[in-house]
């Protein structure tokens, strides 16, 4: 796969695309910005199938020189369907980097350029993706503040919010500071009005802490985000990922495992020092480093 040849399409965190931009890589929302105005005549469109080319993003315009479009996997398909049909020699890459059930079922999508692939092992078993890891930026820097926290933890609720809410009660038990910023589903009851923070916003409050807490939803077996910020950002992390044990960059010294580890041990491990780890095993995860995997399956 030729680097300067990938097109990626990604619809999440506006600052990760500037991320992936930021080293040279091509990356677009998969539809444009729209007012509310604009947003009705879309929806039109979308339905009639009339002009929906109008309302692609930019990435339309740059498929010139590029053999290769990695797209990640949202709750819609209507438009890859579009670029398979229409890009039949170039290789479509589908990344789910969340789990299946929180994005399209691959069933309805099945063109002979299209390829699928997971951060999740077991959806790879059960659906026969192809693996790659999850991933991060190395040209993603934070500063320097005071610490104020123990442990900060970032996410939407995703059924967790109870079992949540248990661990930061028995972080209060220990004599623990924490931060939770849990946010309501979507049509779910939200008094608090609590809103998603800016990834800017939390990168430097988790720089004001001392560990990360990582806790996956039910059904989803592979690494978040939180495991990713720990190794770049040299965090400890407490997880309930038992299968982290087998990755190359789990040390006990830097991640406590939750339903493992003995929970009386916790304050020492938070306030005992970070071991770095060897740089080559962080630069694995690397957003380029994680392009290149795609040309054989790891």
């Amino acid at each position: 796969m030729d680097l300067n040849k990938v097109l990626v399409i990604y619809d999440s965190v506006d600052f990760f695309r500037y991320k992936i931009q930021d080293k040279g890589f091509k990356c677009f929302p998969s539809f444009r910005k729209v007012n509310k105005i604009e947003k009705l005549f879309r929806k039109v469109s979308l339905i009639t199938n009339l002009f929906k080319n109008k309302w692609y993003g930019d990435w339309k315009n740059n498929l010139e020189n590029v053999d290769t479009i990695i797209v990640f996997a949202t709750s819609r398909y209507d438009y890859i369907r579009n670029l398979a049909i229409n890009n039949q020699e170039k290789r479509i890459i589908i990344w789910y980097w969340n789990p299946v059930f929180r994005c399209f079922n691959p069933n309805d999508l099945s063109f002979n350029n299209i390829e699928f692939w997971s951060f999740d092992k077991k959806d790879c078993d059960n659906y026969g993706f192809n693996y790659n890891t999850t991933f991060y930026f190395d040209n993603i820097k934070i500063g320097d503040y005071d610490r104020q926290y123990d442990v900060i933890f970032l996410g939407a609720d995703k059924g967790r919010k109870n079992s949540l809410n248990d661990i930061e009660n028995k972080f209060k038990n220990q004599g623990l500071k924490s931060y939770f910023h849990i946010v309501p589903d979507k049509n779910s009851p939200n008094p608090n009005n609590i809103t998603p923070l800016d990834y800017k916003d939390y990168l430097i409050l988790l720089n004001k802490s001392k560990v990360i807490l990582d806790y996956l939803q039910q059904g989803q077996s592979g690494l978040t985000l939180r495991p990713m910020e720990s190794i770049f950002f040299k965090k400890k992390l407490i997880t309930n990922d038992t299968n982290i044990v087998n990755e190359d960059f789990y040390l006990k010294e830097n991640i406590f495992v939750l339903g493992r580890d003995d929970f009386e041990n916790l304050k020492t491990f938070i306030n005992s020092p970070y071991v770095e780890l060897d740089p080559s095993i962080v630069n694995k995860y690397d957003f380029t480093n994680w392009l290149k995997r795609f040309d054989f399956n790891e």
